[in-house]
């Protein structure tokens, strides 16, 4: 059997038991996961470009920021993710900026069963790969 190679993935949410639900499902499917409670948190993990990170999945809602605003901050890193991702009762993908709906946000309705989350992995990774690379660093 073949073993995919891992991606870098970034989880948000401030609730305790979602944060910790998904980001165990993730790393039993093989993924490599950095979690944050917090928008501040998440902020802080995307300000050093050197921590990759290929997906992010965000809660659209959190106390101290938006969901959307991690979404459009994650598209001015030098090396941005290649899917995005927002875990939200109270958006629809109609409802994202032009900047969002361009970068292929995929949106997960709550409650939604991890299985369901992790199908939309593929399908963000691959609408993201049809546009042009991200990042380069043989560049540098």
């Amino acid at each position: 059997m073949t073993s995919k190679p891992s991606r870098n993935l970034l989880v948000v949410d401030d609730e305790p038991e979602i944060l910790s639900e998904v980001a165990a499902y993730l790393r039993r499917r093989g993924e490599a996961v950095v979690t944050a409670s917090s928008f501040t948190e998440a902020m802080q993990i995307m300000a050093d470009d050197a921590v990759p990170i290929d997906i992010l999945i965000t809660d659209g809602c959190m106390p101290d920021g938006s969901g959307i605003d991690l979404l459009q901050a994650a598209l001015g890193r030098p090396c941005r993710p290649h899917s995005l991702i927002m875990m939200t009762g109270h958006f629809e993908e109609s409802d994202l900026t032009p900047d969002l709906q361009a970068a292929g946000v995929v949106i997960v309705h709550k409650p939604f069963s991890l299985g369901a989350l992790y199908r939309q992995l593929g399908p963000a990774a691959a609408a993201a790969r049809l546009a042009e690379p991200t990042c380069d660093f043989a560049a540098a």
